[in-house]
């Protein structure tokens, strides 16, 4: 009782320190319709017309073909599905792509230094190539390339 006694105090003391309080007048929805209505009248607040947005709606988002890749983007494409490089074949291909186009470009790994490498280098190799393929203008024909490549064309971590 006496703890119940105290609270009641302390809360009556919490009540009194807060001074007057407003008065409070409660408005039926009819009221507040009206007020609405003539706040909407008044027209004090004009805004400015609607202009097309730059924005793409989602279903017409641009192909790669009408905007810039970033390596980042084109490495997403070769990490989805845990996936480590392109099977030796393919890769061979991607690797004389783009030889053809500058004889430094790095080399992809092909027979017993494939198979020997491990998948985080093998990966490491492949964003090499991709950076190479960024700065010689070729990152477009690596990421067709890559997306071109059905998933059993892919080596996969823990293969």
């Amino acid at each position: 009782m006496d703890h119940e006694q105290d609270f009641r105090t302390t809360r009556t003391v919490r009540l009194t320190d807060l001074g007057p309080l407003p008065d409070v007048s409660e408005s039926n929805s009819e009221t507040t319709w009206r007020m609405f209505t003539e706040l909407q009248a008044q027209d004090s607040c004009r805004f400015m017309k609607t202009e097309p947005s730059t924005l793409v709606p989602l279903g017409d988002a641009p192909s790669h073909a009408r905007r810039m890749l970033a390596v980042d983007e084109v490495m997403y494409e070769v990490r989805r599905y845990n996936r480590v490089c392109p099977v030796e074949a393919q890769w061979r291909i991607l690797g004389e792509m783009l030889r053809e186009a500058g004889a430094d470009a790095p080399a992809a790994l092909t027979g017993t230094e494939f198979r020997r490498t491990p998948p985080l280098a093998r990966r490491s190799r492949v964003r090499e190539q991709v950076e190479w393929a960024a700065q010689h203008g070729m990152l477009r024909e690596a990421f067709s390339f890559f997306t071109s490549l059905p998933e059993g064309d892919w080596v996969h971590m823990g293969d």
